[in-house]
């Protein structure tokens, strides 16, 4: 096992049957449980700078200080620079073509290593909003849900209830790095549920603004009464609850058509255990064949409990009319 299984591992993106081996030789082995749990910390070390120090009191004035003291006559730079150069063209031809060669060399290796701290972040993120979903299931039956006759509300608006409830005060974990920065200026606006539906109704172009984020959420499923029931906050087994945007228009009926946040790679999942795991596809299991379509094959809440649908940011709780 090398390096890059643990780290994939780590990150939740490999395939099932693999992820599966990988845990139950950690379950046997200490050592490699242990390892794994190392580097799952580094990668949120990565990820959250932890807390910011501010410099000793006097530290700039002391430098300028010490600067002020050096002697008048001791040699400044460009002193120690050749007034010929002893090297011939040929030379820096030579050393140029072995820069080039290396730079070929490094980039891909530089690029991968940057779409690999782009995957950790959006997991960091993921874990952020199960935290903040964990503790909102503390207080209540279920995961956030509108009140029964608000079923038009839009399914982004989860992240309204938990800011409403004190629980997510860092709005910068709904934005997936991988696909770049999205503009959140206007998301500091969001306050509570009722102050979003409001702003909904009265300024769509600033709601709009707003509400622009990376991250689907799980509205429910429908009952055999016709009601759409919201998740339960201890669901018997495992539930996506939240997961990367998915495809628009056309692409979200063909199945081999994952989500954008990752350019197509796959999506991450974030499930009611509060675990984020990378789905290379949209089969989540044998009861839920898409995660971005109830089994039916419609974009609307689940036909049963354990058939999850993760819904775009602008898509109402109970219907996909508005979209």
């Amino acid at each position: 096992m090398n390096a890059d299984e643990l780290l994939d591992f780590a990150l939740g993106q490999l395939d099932d049957p693999r992820r599966r081996a990988l845990e139950e030789d950690a379950r046997l082995d200490p050592d490699l449980d242990a390892r794994i749990q190392a580097i799952r910390r580094g990668v949120d070390d990565l990820c959250d700078d932890g807390l910011a120090y501010a410099p000793p009191p006097g530290l700039a004035e002391r430098t300028l200080a010490f600067v002020a003291q050096a002697p008048a006559n001791d040699p400044a730079v460009l002193d120690y620079i050749p007034t010929r150069v002893p090297f011939r063209l040929a030379d820096f031809a030579v050393a140029a073509s072995i820069f080039i060669a290396g730079l070929l060399t490094l980039t891909p290796a530089v690029q991968r290593s940057r779409e690999r701290m782009d995957q950790a972040g959006c997991v960091f993120n993921l874990k952020q909003i199960g935290q903040s979903l964990g503790e909102y299931a503390t207080i209540h039956p279920s995961y956030p849900a509108p009140p029964g006759d608000r079923a038009d509300a839009q399914s982004g608006l989860f992240a309204a209830m938990l800011r409403g409830a004190g629980l997510l005060p860092d709005l910068g974990v709904l934005d997936c790095p991988y696909n770049g920065r999205n503009d959140l200026a206007h998301a500091h606006k969001l306050a509570s549920f009722e102050q979003a539906e409001e702003l909904r109704r009265t300024d769509p172009a600033s709601y709009e603004k707003m509400v622009n984020w990376d991250y689907g959420y799980n509205p429910g499923y429908r009952h055999a009464s016709g009601r759409v029931g919201p998740i339960s906050a201890r669901p018997a087994s495992l539930i996506a609850v939240v997961a990367d945007q998915p495809p628009d228009g056309v692409l979200l009926g063909d199945v081999d058509h994952n989500s954008p946040n990752h350019y197509g790679a796959g999506q991450n999942v974030l499930y009611s255990d509060g675990g984020v795991r990378w789905l290379r596809s949209r089969l989540v299991g044998p009861d839920d064949r898409d995660v971005y379509l109830n089994n039916a094959r419609k974009l609307e809440p689940g036909v049963h409990d354990q058939d999850s649908v993760i819904l775009p940011p602008r898509v109402p709780f109970g219907t996909t009319a508005g979209r």
